[in-house]
């Protein structure tokens, strides 16, 4: 059963002048249930195609992607592509691209990280369809009219978010760890509470035992005070 894997990038960016140009990225894919396979295999394209690409294969037969730009004052300018595995595949192979990013520090753990790292190829193949957008310089990339330059800002860009991404996710993990040393923290403190009451109700009965022995122990002596009575002569 196929549900669909999308994935939106909008970019705002305000220029010296106060003028704002905001960017819409979607790229939009059929998707196979595996996205949710993980893969925990050598980190090369070649190990990473044999265990992900047949799911991939039946899954994103066709990418659609949509680009939206729009400037202070200006009509919103909309592009479009729909390129085939095969067509993608031939402009930028698979194994080159996969190769390229995880030398880059690129790490792949699950299918659905694969499939859009893959994806990837398609945002990127929009743009260079289209000089006029990396050369108006779209997605807060520096203008430029030499596409070399603008892809390997593109790639540079997808390495950051992927960084970020895992520094956010290490960062989630380590503030779960602390979260459940901090329950087993509290759960001691509990245990040790319960065992202080039990000490404090302990405490308490040996008190009031010898508040009574002292009690009793008084009593004893104020009826040795007491005077003896005289004896009748007999």
């Amino acid at each position: 059963m196929k549900s669909t894997l999308s994935m939106r990038f909008r970019v705002q960016s305000v220029s010296g002048t106060s003028s704002m140009t905001t960017t819409e990225l979607e790229i939009i894919s059929p998707s196979m249930r595996s996205s949710d396979k993980k893969y925990t295999g050598s980190q090369n394209a070649q190990e990473l195609m044999k265990a992900l690409d047949a799911d991939y294969n039946k899954g994103h037969a066709k990418t659609e992607v949509s680009l939206s730009h729009k400037g202070n004052g200006t009509e919103t300018e909309s592009y479009s592509s729909n390129l085939t595995i095969s067509e993608i595949d031939a402009r930028y192979p698979r194994a080159e691209w996969l190769q390229l990013l995880l030398e880059r520090g690129i790490i792949i753990g699950s299918f659905y990280e694969y499939a859009s790292t893959l994806l990837q190829r398609h945002a990127l193949a929009l743009l260079e369809d289209n000089p006029n957008l990396w050369e108006s310089g779209v997605l807060d990339i520096p203008p430029t009219d030499d596409w070399k330059t603008y892809k390997a800002a593109y790639i540079n860009k997808l390495v950051e978010i992927e960084r970020t991404k895992v520094e956010i996710e290490s960062t989630i993990e380590r503030s779960k760890e602390q979260v459940e040393h901090a329950k087993v923290r509290i759960e001691h403190a509990k245990v040790q509470i319960e065992h202080a009451k039990v000490q404090i109700e302990h405490s308490k009965k040996n008190l009031e035992h010898a508040r009574k022995q002292i009690e009793d122990t008084q009593a004893a002596l104020e009826h040795r005070k007491e005077p003896t009575p005289p004896q009748e002569p007999n």
